[in-house]
């Protein structure tokens, strides 16, 4: 029953932040004991909203793409909450997140991973994380992975951005500039995860998305590279795992049955200290290892 509750509330929170967004307020912080509402916390020098739910370790931490909000994840809250502990979260100015202190300001996804394990440790959720990242999530997750590896005991990638190189030196968010390169460097070359293990949710059709395309354009060209580049990031891990989803970029929401069984398989892992695998799961949910 607790376990129902906690899905529930979830999922009602991130409904709630979307709401705030359109009608242009922020919710007011909780004190904790409301966890519908979320919180909104201040760590790292920035106010950011977070909500978390579920039972069991690893905790999973979900890192949204460029632009986007904790709605995003809608799709699944649920599952993943009955998976384990879960927390979702948004970025400044994102979502039910206040806006940064001053626009135009330049950041990176090496500050944005700092922002975000202060944020953890200041709602007292602990590591090591199981971090899942989508699209430029997945470039802030790889950064937190290198920053803080003792913290990170799996990673989830769907369609995330590479740190190899890209098409241009600033994206924007919520007012903010992002160094790509700068955010590249903190991916420390990959980084290097040993044997923990590692999901890689690709798309089969990358180009098929509610944001645009992926990161470099959408050409035929532009899409082989970032499809090469989606299987090779399975290799960061000796325990990496390549998955194509069929799916538009924003796998979690073309295909949320994946993306949930890349979360179960990940938290599988890490508690039977397993190796990954492909098995028949992923055809019924519509994906390919």
């Amino acid at each position: 029953m607790q376990a129902r509750a906690a899905r529930r509330w979830i999922t009602v929170a991130l409904c709630s932040a979307a709401a705030a967004l359109m009608l242009g307020v922020q919710p007011a912080p909780s004190a904790g004991a409301d966890p519908a509402a979320g919180r909104i916390i201040d760590a790292g020098g920035v106010r950011q909203w977070i909500a978390c739910a579920g039972a069991g370790r690893p905790t999973a931490v979900v890192i949204t793409g460029l632009g986007s909000s904790a709605q995003a994840w809608s799709a699944v809250a649920e599952a993943f909450t009955a998976v384990t502990r879960t927390c979702f979260y948004d970025r400044p100015g994102l979502g039910a997140s206040p806006a940064p202190a001053s626009s135009g300001r330049v950041t990176d996804a090496r500050m944005q991973a700092r922002q975000l394990h202060a944020l953890l440790a200041a709602a007292g959720e602990p590591g090591p994380y199981a971090v899942v990242g989508h699209s430029y999530g997945g470039l802030i997750a790889r950064a937190f992975a290198h920053g803080y590896p003792g913290d990170v005991a799996a990673l989830m990638l769907v369609e995330g951005v590479d740190s190899a190189g890209g098409s241009s030196r600033y994206w924007t968010e919520a007012g903010q500039r992002i160094d790509m390169r700068r955010s590249r460097a903190a991916a420390g070359g990959g980084p290097d995860l040993g044997a923990r293990p590692l999901v890689v949710i690709a798309a089969s059709q990358p180009d098929r998305d509610h944001l645009g395309g992926p990161a470099y354009g959408e050409s035929a060209a532009a899409i082989r590279t970032w499809k090469a580049q989606q299987r090779a990031a399975a290799g960061l891990s000796r325990n990496g795992l390549f998955v194509e989803a069929r799916s538009g970029h924003v796998v979690q929401q073309d295909n949320p049955a994946s993306v949930t069984a890349g979360l179960r398989a990940l938290v599988a892992a890490v508690r039977d200290s397993d190796r990954l695998s492909c098995s028949a799961v992923w055809a019924a949910v519509q994906a390919r290892c």
